[in-house]
């Protein structure tokens, strides 16, 4: 995970290692603060799978899938990987099976409605750092899959986590055989890993950089 948003000349510096129409996709984002996230997303992803897959970011093959998630275009090496950014956070997961990373800010309070929303529950809503943590989870699992933003959050149902911190997920058809786990739960923000099978402990782990330390 990356904290912080470059700069004008760290982001010209950024700009080199994405060819020149994936730039121009990301220049088409309304917002000054998204086109930065967006392209600290797709360096940091790109460096990433250059290293696994021996190749120059720039020169990593990048395509669109069904439902708009980026993907490793074919006949690649089977890698994936996916994309979160919340204010200055992004992050990145890659590995060799279909994965969804989510991370959020935990917000200052939390309605009624808006539980019920993210977790079809009607009880009283909790502190924002619980929400939040419900809330990444299932972002999370959606992003593995590829619903995203055409279901709703409260339609999964999670179960107890096992002493690895892995939770199964069903409610649906799409996620059944998913496992989500918090990678992190701070008051300031949460981070979730959503997987096709349970990893060996410590296979996955969570490293946090500021910006200028791998930019």
């Amino acid at each position: 995970m990356s904290r912080g948003l470059p700069d004008e000349a760290g982001a010209i510096r950024l700009r080199r290692d994405l060819p020149e129409a994936e730039w121009r996709w990301i220049t088409r984002l309304r917002r000054p603060e998204d086109r930065l996230r967006s392209l600290v997303g797709r360096v940091l992803a790109r460096r990433l799978l250059g290293q696994r897959l021996g190749l120059a970011p720039g020169a990593v093959p990048l395509d669109t899938g069904p439902h708009g998630k980026p993907m490793l275009a074919v006949p690649t090496p089977a890698w994936h990987f996916n994309i979160a950014h919340s204010g200055d956070l992004v992050l990145v997961g890659a590995g060799p099976q279909p994965l969804g990373v989510d991370v959020e800010h935990c917000p200052d309070t939390v309605d009624a409605d808006l539980w019920r929303l993210v977790t079809g529950r009607a009880d009283t809503a909790p502190d924002p750092r619980t929400f939040c943590a419900h809330w990444v989870r299932r972002e999370a699992v959606l992003k593995a899959c590829g619903l995203g933003l055409r279901a709703e959050p409260g339609t999964l149902r999670l179960s107890e986590p096992d002493d690895g911190g892995w939770t199964p997920v069903a409610g649906r058809p799409e996620v059944e055989g998913l496992q989500v786990r918090l990678l992190q739960a701070t008051p300031d923000h949460c981070a979730a890993l959503c997987l096709t099978n349970t990893p060996a402990p410590g296979a996955w782990t969570l490293k946090t950089l500021a910006l200028a330390d791998w930019a």
